[in-house]
């Protein structure tokens, strides 16, 4: 081919991304045009379709532009790479790089879509508690120490400083922020390892998958756990760095200095992530110490030991946790239920699993299908990770093997050491706490999928020959088409929504204006009843209590419109929603809660209505009344 076919190819490219940057930019305008009029039930399908085919639109360019190889030059080169070791020959702003730029941004109005279409609040449950201690933190009614992983909520507050948002914004934005690390981090973790762009590129579009995020205990949401997952992938990456520093140069390191003090943020963010890393990393220096004994002068025993970074994140658990007893108690209960089922063989695992089957059943899904929408992506990597691994044991003579076999290891390693807590929170009743040592395990397999991805392009190809073969990155339009495939699958279920028989976690104005007149007007002497521990989490929310309230109601299914006089000993203020009435009579299919429960409950005696706008009802239940 000649220099000039080669040359005429890159205007093509540039034109491409610059059609893609352009689409990002109209998405996102489309999007905040398009502001949610009220409580949606899916950001899916009430954000607009225009946004979506936008987004694929880009998405779908950066994967080409990323994936498939230009013209080749009269020297047999692809235009659009460098020399063999990765570096571009164009400066740093080649057309790769930008294809990855363009699909961070596409990402980016993605993720950032309830912030961009004006959503008041996203989030329910927790997320409305942590937003209750950041309204605390930033009126001065609790200072962080307070709390047991003021992370989150300081970060809140400082951003609402900094920028002026309101704390709901600030708090999402915060959730945001720990996206981008994760974004950021997973790459430069894998290019430490690798030192290859190629790789690089690789991971870049495996973070995007996002596969710590399952709506099951780890979530897109104000969630603590769920941040501070993302965020480990920072630690991972200093980790990576520490373990390849040059220790002939100075006794303390800088990045070793950095290592430690993103131990500290990790512990404030969650001290539970903290805890399970501890295991991770003493088993990764309980392998270093026999590396050293058995291979004294393999690759594995020329790294930085993690000894004394080990000891000091058990240093600092045992400090933080030694002022809140919180967590003793956690361990106490997750390890006896582990226990009873050993001595007593109960099984309340499989029965919890076999009662979530049943649900599935009653509303037309089924466990298996549940499974396909919310973990195949996952499946798919853990493949490749588990693969990786085997291969990392058992196979020598490999150059490429040799050099990413030390952080390969490690991260089995760490995998094989997750497993029994993965267990043990398996076993206790009524919880799904195994679902967040899950995500931190997801993290893992995301970079040794990153890591088996690229190792396979380079065994397909040859080093020498990467640019010509069909199954690298540079040349490859499957893997780009593999890689689309994985991220409609993937971010499809990020968001909760009916897809996958939940709602989405939107709060609308409406609903935070109702709660916050409820709690301005009402009798003190009276409390509330509601749906799912409603009334507790807005009243965290609005009135940022330094403790979890607990005090108002649930309303039992056989209640609702029939008998709620006769539920309550003392009066009571009953609110519903249109989150109420959607999630139950639409995301599960009025498992609990039926259409005519919520039409029947303005006409039962006793109960009055008090307040009501087109989202928001609050009714007085007059227990008297309802006895004559």
């Amino acid at each position: 081919m000649s220099s000039q076919s080669a040359a005429s190819d890159d205007p093509f490219r540039k034109l491409a991304l610059a059609i893609g940057f352009l689409t990002v930019a109209v998405t996102a305008f489309l999007a905040h045009e398009s502001p949610a009029a009220g409580y949606e039930l899916s950001i899916y399908t009430m954000t607009p379709d225009q946004v979506w085919v936008g987004l694929l639109v880009a998405m779908s360019i950066a994967l080409a532009v990323a994936f498939v190889p230009g013209r080749r030059s009269a020297d047999g080169n692809d235009t659009t790479n460098g020399n063999d070791g990765g570096e571009p020959s164009c400066g740093l702003f080649t057309s790769r790089l930008l294809a990855l730029g363009l699909g961070g941004l596409a990402m980016t109005v993605f993720a950032a879509l309830p912030i961009i279409r004006g959503y008041r609040f996203f989030g329910h449950h927790d997320a409305l508690t942590h937003l209750g201690w950041a309204r605390a933190i930033a009126e001065g009614t609790i200072v962080p120490f307070d709390l047991y992983y003021p992370g989150i909520h300081t970060v809140t507050v400082l951003v609402n400083a900094v920028l002026g948002t309101s704390l709901e914004h600030s708090l999402m934005l915060t959730v945001f922020l720990s996206l981008v690390v994760f974004w950021v981090f997973v790459p430069l973790c894998i290019g430490t390892v690798v030192s290859d762009r190629r790789a690089v590129v690789i991971a870049t579009f495996s973070s995007f998958l996002l596969l710590p995020i399952t709506t099951i205990s780890m979530f897109m949401t104000a969630h603590a756990m769920s941040q501070a997952v993302l965020f480990s992938a920072l630690l991972f990456y200093l980790f990576v760095k520490y373990l390849r520093a040059d220790r002939t140069l100075a006794s303390i390191s800088a990045v070793g200095i950095a290592l430690a003090v993103t131990s500290i943020a990790t512990v404030v963010y969650h001290p539970q992530l903290a805890a399970h890393l501890i295991v991770v990393f003493l088993g990764i220096s309980f392998v270093q110490f026999l590396a050293r004994r058995i291979a004294a002068t393999g690759r594995m025993a020329s790294q930085t030991p993690m000894y004394g970074q080990s000891l000091f994140l058990v240093a600092l658990f045992l400090v933080w946790t030694s002022n809140h007893g919180f967590f003793g108690g956690i361990i106490d209960h997750f390890l006896g239920s582990a226990v009873e089922f050993i001595l007593a063989g109960s099984n309340t695992a499989g029965d919890s699993v076999a009662m979530q089957g049943a649900s599935l059943g009653a509303i037309g899904g089924s466990l298996v299908e549940i499974f396909l929408k919310l973990f195949l992506p996952q499946l798919v990597f853990s493949i490749l990770a588990g693969g990786l691994i085997l291969v990392a044991v058992f196979v020598r003579g490999s150059d490429w093997l040799a050099r990413i076999r030390p952080e390969t290891l490690y991260f089995g390693v760490a995998l094989v050491g997750l497993v029994p807590l993965f267990g043990i929170y398996f076993l206790a009743p009524d919880s799904t706490m195994y679902f967040r040592v899950f995500g931190l395990m997801m993290v893992f397999v995301t970079l040794l999928g990153a890591l088996a991805i690229y190792g396979l392009c380079s065994r397909f190809s040859g080093a020498s020959r990467w640019r010509q073969s069909r199954f690298v990155p540079s040349g490859q339009p499957l893997l780009a088409v593999g890689f689309a495939l994985l991220l409609l699958l993937s971010l499809a279920a990020v968001f909760s929504s009916p897809y996958t028989y939940t709602p989405t976690a939107h709060v609308s104005d409406q609903d935070v204006q109702g709660y916050e007149t409820t709690f301005d007007d009402r009798d003190a002497e009276i409390e509330l009843a509601g749906l799912r521990n409603g009334p507790n989490r807005f009243d965290d929310a609005v009135n940022g209590n330094a403790e979890r309230m607990r005090v108002h109601r649930d309303v039992p299914e056989s209640t609702l419109g029939r008998n709620l006089t006769e539920e309550f000993e003392e009066d009571r203020y009953l609110v519903l929603t249109q989150y109420d009435y959607d999630r139950e009579v639409i995301a599960y299919g009025e498992l609990r809660y039926s259409d005519a429960q919520f039409s029947a409950v303005e006409n039962e005696r006793g109960v009055s209505r008090i307040h009501s706008t087109d989202e928001f009802e609050r009714y007085y239940v007059d227990t008297e009344m309802g006895d004559t």
